[in-house]
């Protein structure tokens, strides 16, 4: 069986990227494909709970986040410092169920994995 990290780096609002690479995942998991997802840059917004997305911009991505565990996606890795960073700039409003890795273990993680898709 394949394993597979899902890289999520783009904003969630002002492309469709984000949630395509979302949809991916939960497809994969869904066929009983062990998935694990990744963020950084823009993506790290998807934390933050406190998200209003215009019409527009559609659906709320962060709520996906509280029904990863049903699919079996137990893991969403954050670069330590980006983790950091986020949750100073959001009053630590953020998603509880993520991962913080450090440089040696972020700069592995993508060799971990058969397939790595980003977005």
């Amino acid at each position: 069986m394949k394993n597979t990290l899902i890289h999520l780096s783009s904003s969630p609002y002002s492309n469709l990227s984000c949630k395509e690479g979302l949809d991916l995942a939960l497809v994969l998991a869904t066929f009983e494909q062990e998935v694990d997802i990744c963020l950084s840059g823009a993506a790290l917004s998807l934390l933050n709970s406190a998200q209003a997305p215009t019409a527009e911009q559609g659906k709320n991505l962060h709520k996906l986040l509280a029904g990863l565990e049903f699919y079996d996606i137990e893991n969403l890795y954050v670069h330590a410092s980006n983790l950091e960073a986020a949750k100073q700039a959001n009053d630590n409003n953020l998603w509880q169920g993520s991962k913080s890795l450090n440089d040696t273990e972020w700069h592995a993680l993508f060799s971990n994995y058969q397939q790595v898709f980003r977005f």
